[in-house]
């Protein structure tokens, strides 16, 4: 097999990059806003909401692998991974739409069922599509290098979906829409999106790797996974790294309670004689006016989320420059030193004077935050992508589907913990909660004011806790030794072995 030859088209590029666009559109909603929506459009408390999440995460770690496990064993005149991407996306964007709306009585017993299940269902149908979306990266062409493009252009793709909701969704619900209204809005919007675009790599790709003449049973494929080593470093890694996501799940916190607070003059708000006491609002309140600062309170959120992403593309950008200098390990171990650095350097900066927090300094390290998540973003993709080669080399056997649905559980559960070490550690400090009466005349939601305590607490949640994810996710790393002259002899060996089968043209 020839490094020269040449086997994506650019049809493939461009449908996979537009498709992980929309998909990411949804995924974003869901991991960044769901914990939002349960508490203020729901009335879920915030003990309800993460444990809803962790439920449905918890039933997504036996569906992920066993929805790999289907894809392998799956035979079509369509190869293995595309039928899914066919007939998935409708799904998905009914169970979005469920998701994000609430037909129950604001935190009932109902609204709570109604929550636990769309949120499973929603995690079922994204699962369906999500392991042969990513998988079909490991079959679309035989070619390191080309598959390391493909995957990089394509997380650029999903950076920039994720960014959009992140655009649109504040001010929705922060509009007079209020919360219940503009979450449904939103999930209407992101649902018909995702579902138009992500169909479209169907129709233009091409799976080109051999599959084996042997197709495993559940059993054997569990145990031929025992022995992929790379694998296994890399779910440890991961899941050790959980909270490295923190800031970016929360930014609707920080928002709301770091910057916006800060910026507003309660006085206006609330007749209360005692300060913090916030029961008693003034007559026809204009919130609006007690909002001193200059970037409408609706697009606040959006600018952290688009500094974090601003930070995240370029990394992703030159990944494939970084990964002809040096290897995975090297560039996984480096970027989770930097993001330990940069993390604990924000917390000393801000913890102080956590009433007094430079936005612009803020941006500033969000950015720099954002280019270690940019690495991770895709560096995962290649690792998993060389634990099939290594499988493939070790036993013979290649296991895209069941290899990559770990890929999907593994970013489905690093968003589940963080937001779920998020809710807990919150919901053990003062911090009090959106009460969905106190609006102003134009009825927009006015927040109460935390106390410092709670405001440290926040900050400490976007920055140590990251810091200690990005600590332990090292760990698992140093025993990864699929790399250098090992690595070279078994990509040769692969190929010699794969030009003995012969590749689909």
């Amino acid at each position: 097999m020839s490094e020269s030859k040449k086997y994506l088209t650019m049809k493939e590029r461009v449908c996979f990059t537009v498709g992980a666009f929309g998909r990411s559109g949804i995924y974003t909603l869901m991991s960044m806003f769901t914990l939002v929506f349960f508490q203020n459009g729901a009335g879920l408390t915030l003990k309800q909401g993460t444990t809803i999440i962790l439920i449905g995460r918890i039933f997504d770690a036996l569906n992920d692998p066993l929805m790999g496990m289907i894809v392998d064993k799956t035979k079509s005149k369509w190869g293995k991974m595309r039928p899914y991407l066919l007939f998935s996306p409708i799904p998905i964007a009914i169970c979005t739409i469920m998701l994000f709306s609430a037909p129950f009585e604001h935190g009932s017993n109902a609204a709570f069922v109604w929550a636990l299940i769309s949120y499973i269902l929603w995690g079922v149908a994204f699962t369906i599509q999500d392991v042969p979306f990513w998988g079909l990266s490991s079959v679309i062409t035989p070619l390191e290098s080309e598959r390391t493009s493909f995957i990089s252009t394509a997380r650029l793709g999903s950076t920039f979906g994720g960014i959009l909701p992140a655009l649109l969704v504040p001010i929705l619900y922060q509009s007079n829409m209020g919360y219940t209204k503009g979450f449904f809005i939103s999930g209407v919007i992101f649902a018909l999106l995702g579902c138009g675009l992500s169909i479209l790599i169907f129709f233009v790709s091409k799976e080109r790797v051999p599959k084996t003449d042997h197709t495993p049973s559940f059993k054997e494929t569990f145990v031929v996974l025992g022995k992929d080593k790379l694998l296994i470093i890399v779910i440890f890694a991961s899941i050790l790294g959980s909270t490295m996501v923190t800031a970016n799940q929360c930014a609707d916190y920080i928002g709301n309670y770091l910057i916006i607070q800060n910026y507003t003059d309660f006085n206006q708000i609330f007749t209360d004689i005692f300060p913090g006491a916030q029961s008693t609002l003034v007559d026809n309140v204009d919130a609006a006016a007690a909002y001193s600062f200059w970037i409408p309170r609706g697009t606040i959120v959006t600018t952290l989320t688009v500094a974090i992403g601003v930070g995240m593309v370029p990394a992703m950008a030159l990944f494939p420059v970084m990964r002809k200098k040096f290897s995975l390990k090297q560039i996984y171990i480096g970027s989770a030193v930097f993001g330990l650095i940069v993390h604990a350097l924000c917390y000393i900066v801000f913890a102080h004077d956590v009433t007094k927090v430079n936005v612009y300094v803020l941006w500033i390290f969000l950015f720099l935050m954002g280019l270690p998540l940019g690495i991770y973003n895709v560096i995962t993709y290649a690792l998993i992508a060389d634990s099939v080669d290594y499988l493939e080399w070790k036993t013979g056997e290649r296991h895209e589907g069941v290899c990559f649905s770990f890929q999907t559980f593994l970013s489905k559960v690093n968003a589940a913990i963080a937001t779920f070490v998020f809710g807990q550690v919150l919901d053990r400090s003062d911090f009090m909660a959106v009460n969905k009466s106190l609006t102003d005349i134009e009825g927009r939601q006015i927040f109460y004011q935390q106390s410092v305590d709670t405001q440290k607490m926040l900050l400490a949640l976007v920055t140590i806790v990251p810091a200690i994810g990005f600590l332990l996710t090292i760990i698992p790393m140093f025993f990864n030794d699929y790399t250098g002259k090992t690595k070279e002899k078994a990509q040769a060996e692969l190929e010699q072995a794969r030009i003995a089968k012969g590749i689909e043209e």
